[in-house]
């Protein structure tokens, strides 16, 4: 080990001690100083503010002497004779009269204002102009009894004023004859000053005025002070600078706003005197302490030097393994408790050396300990982990340390063995092992400093975590990677898809996201099973991953859904290749286990960025929105985003959140449309269509809000409400005489799907009193198809067993089969208005409605044809048997207001019902 500077613990102590006892002292001979100090500026600012108050005090002395001598002025009867009489002369005479043996308050300024001639007498000194020290606007805005300080910035130098109004007033009658103006001049004004100063008891004294010297004695006149002295004049302060106190007082303010203010300046030795003191009786001071300090330190050196002695002999035996007695006790009782701590501690440390080293040898865990790069001790544990024979740690003894681990680790064990000098490398850290006969095993190894045989080492405790790695990677690859295809899951696309878009950020590179859903996966699964499912979602995943090549990534979104993310692409055509060399490979035929073949077509949703954004999550909505969009559309085929389709998906959001409203509060109506039996010019019923009108959305068509509650599940309650509705609405009609024998509601395939479906139409029929037979509802195909789970002929079973009309809408459109028509319960047939247009000119058309009427009539299935717009096509469908018409040339659907007097025109009022109802 590295010998570092050490010095005896007899002189650190007395030298602490020493040193200690003189700072002590130093510190408070210092704070004794400041104290000092701190009392004698103290006393100065006491005295500068009672030097301040002082001025204040003999500068308004001053003016009141002047007061004095202008009051009595006017209050002279003989004034007040001469105003009246305009005599001059005699105003004059007293005015001379009352300045005489003037000497310390003189007025320079003595003026008299008669009312109907200003300046009517001046007997202000010769030197004085009154037009520039008190103009004749400045005398006629001075308040009475009240000094003012006027100060004309127009003359160079600034002239400054201090004066006094006082009327002169009738006795008899209180009408003021006159003003009598008096004052000082304070610029350069030695009368002012000296009395100031005298009273002071001080040679130098300065007037200021706007940060200018106006008057005063002594240096002060010429004198450049600081600028923080007069910064602030309406407030007393001072100043302490070469051994002289300047004080500020503030006088008087101006008309213009400016403060007037003394400056007085007189040497002050407070504070020269206390430091002149405290350096004398410093020297003296510091010897005597430094000898009182050393005496004290040599006297505690004799006590601690003898015990600390012993203590140390005793030590340096035990180091030796001598057995020796403990030294005899000595003055200090610590150092007596350290020896019988010492022999306590060497005993135990012996027994836990030998208990330590049992422990070693027979410990589970590998123990290697190494120094300068060389293995010193191997337990058998650390043997049977690298293969070696157990009980010979001779083997490894003396080898490099490097020879246990693998090559590549190498570089990093030296680096931790030259950081660990210093403390910087890691205490515990897992490291690759290599085994006697190749065989990589992982390890977790816990390094620390130990002492072995009087020299440095590291002891290290190791691990044999091979079987945790193995679980590790396996769970890695569970959490990150599809279980069936091998493919990234969402989890690991999320984290690829964040790296494209940061590397589209900073490198510009334009990157594509695909989702690809499989059209009709669902009837695979159903038709042959699961196996054959998963089967077809491997055959995907195979061709999507040779297609594209390691490059790209191929993530499985979950159940037939797929996700790629192409890098580096130089422009939207080459993104189009790519997505139809895609549907290209899903569209071959995959051979299935059963022999049969099964051809899947796929929908693919592309998003660009940083076209269409540089959000991860936005970026997969997009994607997700195009893709629905493309298997909208038509399927089998791609859809490049759009921001349209943003706009629709937040349109239907808006319509949700206000469709959900609307139910709950019935904001919306039906309106009814009139089915006629054409031979008879009569309404026989009529269709229930909902209608809405929101505030803020205003009038939303039901081809866009009927879809958005089938998708959300408002359906369910709208439809309950429509039927209700409805069934109220018949109510009413035959109630006011008004002959109807039936109405329509239309159904959606949603509401089919629910199971308790029929149960809740037969609530709603006893609710409202309703005869079933009256009630038809409309279904369309799809009610048929468009679940496989859902048995369309059950369903229809169990409504007609209630006596309700079933309604086949929009016949002609869909796929179905015409053997369903002889086996469904069937009451009406409704032949899709595309059938319908332009029936007069289409052949075609009219040889397919005749074929459905006769097809239907041999059936005993009533026919409606919907959709008939004029005159002629209604004539055209009665021709072809069809009795039964709907369409705009017939009735438009309307509210139950209007449809109440169209029902009225067409069919009479039966008065009997009416006068019943």
């Amino acid at each position: 080990m590295k010998a570092r500077f050490a010095i005896p613990f007899s002189r650190l102590v007395m030298a602490l001690f020493a040193f200690g006892l003189i700072g002590t002292a130093i510190a408070l001979f210092w704070i004794t100083y400041l104290g000092s100090l701190s009392i004698a500026e103290y006393e100065i600012a006491r005295s500068a503010k009672s030097k301040a108050t002082l001025t204040r005090l003999a500068f308004t002395q001053h003016l009141d002497r002047l007061e004095t001598q202008i009051r009595m002025i006017a209050a002279d009867p003989n004034i007040r004779e001469a105003l009246r009489n305009n005599d001059k002369a005699a105003a004059k005479e007293i005015m001379d009269r009352a300045s005489e043996g003037l000497t310390s308050a003189v007025l320079d300024i003595l003026l008299i204002d008669h009312p109907d001639e200003p300046g009517w007498v001046n007997g202000s000194l010769g030197l004085i102009d009154i037009r520039n020290q008190l103009p004749h606007n400045v005398r006629a805005a001075m308040p009475p009894d009240i000094w003012v300080n006027y100060a004309d910035h127009d003359s160079d130098p600034v002239e400054v004023t201090a004066a006094l109004s006082t009327p002169v007033l009738d006795p008899e009658t209180g009408q003021a004859l006159g003003k009598i103006y008096g004052g000082t001049s304070v610029t350069d004004s030695y009368t002012l000053p000296g009395v100031l100063a005298k009273i002071l008891k001080v040679d130098d004294l300065a007037i200021y005025h706007d940060d200018h010297v106006i008057a005063g004695l002594g240096d002060l006149t010429t004198e450049i002070l600081p600028g923080h002295l007069t910064k602030t004049p309406d407030t007393v302060s001072y100043m302490l600078q070469d051994n002289h106190l300047y004080v500020l007082a503030p006088l008087m303010h101006g008309l213009d706003g400016h403060m007037m203010a003394a400056i007085v300046k007189q040497p002050v030795d407070t504070m020269q005197k206390v430091e002149e003191t405290y350096t004398r009786l410093f020297t003296p001071f510091l010897l005597y302490t430094g000898v009182l300090a050393i005496v004290a330190a040599l006297l505690v050196n004799r006590i601690t030097t003898a015990g600390l002695g012993r203590l140390l002999t005793y030590a340096m035996s035990l180091r030796q393994d001598r057995l020796v007695s403990p030294p005899t006790p000595g003055l200090i009782s610590e150092f007596n408790k350290l020896s019988s701590m010492f022999q306590a501690a060497f005993e135990s440390v012996r027994d836990r050396d030998a208990q330590f080293k049992d422990m070693i040898d027979g410990s589970m865990h590998g123990v290697l300990v190494h120094a300068n790069h060389r293995i010193l001790y191997v337990n058998d544990a650390l043997l049977q982990m690298l293969g070696y024979e157990s009980g010979d740690p001779k083997q490894l003894v003396d080898s490099p340390t490097l020879v246990i681990f693998a090559p590549e680790e190498h570089s990093r064990l030296r680096s931790y063995y030259n950081l660990r000098k210093s403390g910087g490398a890691p205490r515990a850290y897992e490291v690759k092992g290599i085994r006697k006969d190749g065989q990589i095993v992982w390890f977790e190894q816990h390094v620390r400093l130990t002492e072995w045989r009087g020299e440095r080492a590291y002891y290290a405790t190791i691990t044999d975590i091979s079987e945790r790695k193995h679980q590790e990677e396996l769970a890695t690859k569970n959490a990150n990677f599809d279980i069936l295809t091998g493919l990234p899951n969402r989890r690991l696309l999320m984290d690829r898809l964040h790296q494209a878009v940061q590397r589209c950020k900073h490198h510009g590179e334009k990157i594509a996201l695909l989702i690809l859903d499989l059209d009709r996966f669902k009837t695979v699964n159903e038709t042959y099973g699961p196996r054959a499912g998963d089967l077809v979602i491997e055959t995907i995943a195979k061709r999507l991953t040779c297609l594209l090549g390691p490059d790209q990534t191929v993530a499985r979104m979950g159940g037939d859904e797929f996700a790629i993310i192409l890098t580096d692409q130089k422009d939207r055509w080459q993104i189009e290749q790519v997505a139809r060399d895609i549907l290209s490979a899903v569209g071959e035929p995959i051979d299935l286990e059963t022999g049969f073949q099964a051809v899947m077509a796929g929908s693919l949703g592309i998003t660009v960025a940083p076209h269409d954004g540089d959000d991860d999550e936005a970026l997969l909505l997009q994607a997700d929105t195009s893709m629905y969009q493309a298997k909208a559309d038509s399927g089998s085929s791609y859809r490049f985003f759009a921001t349209r389709m943003n706009e629709q998906t937040a349109r239907a959001g808006q319509i949700e959140v206000s469709l959900r409203r609307a139910i709950e509060n019935g904001e919306l109506h039906l309106n009814y449309q009139p089915i006629v039996d054409y031979s008879k010019k009569r309404v026989v019923s009529c269709e229930s269509l909902a209608r809405w009108t929101d505030p803020h959305l205003g009038t939303v068509p039901p081809t866009e809000f009927i879809k958005v509650a089938e998708d959300c599940g408002l359906i369910v309650p709208l439809g309950e409400w429509v039927l209700r509705e409805a069934c109220a609405f018949f109510h009413s009609c035959n109630r006011n005489g008004l002959q109807l024998d039936g109405i329509s509601v239309n159904i959606s395939p949603r509401q089919c799907r629910d199971d308790s479906f029929v149960d809740r139409v037969t609530a709603i029929l006893e609710e409202m009193e309703m005869d079933p037979t009256r009630l038809q509802l409309e279904v369309t195909e799809s009610v048929m198809f468009e679940d496989q789970r859902v048995d369309p002929i059950e369903i229809l079973d169990a409504i007609s067993s209630l006596g309700v009309k079933i309604s086949l809408d929009d016949f002609g459109t869909g796929y179905s089969s015409l053997s369903y028509l002889k086996r469904l319960p069937i009451d009406t047939l409704k032949i899709d208005r595309s059938f319908i247009m332009g029936l007069e000119r289409d052949q075609d058309g009219q040889a397919l409605v005749k074929a459905i009427i006769s097809m239907a009539a041999s059936l005993g299935i009533d026919v409606v044809c919907e959709g008939a717009e004029t005159l002629a096509q209604c004539d055209l469908i009665h021709a072809f048997g069809c009795a039964l018409i709907q369409g705009y040339s017939l009735g438009k659907p309307m509210s139950g207001v209007d449809f109440h007097r169209f029902l009225a025109n067409m069919n009479g009022v039966d008065a009997v019902a009416a006068q019943a109802g």
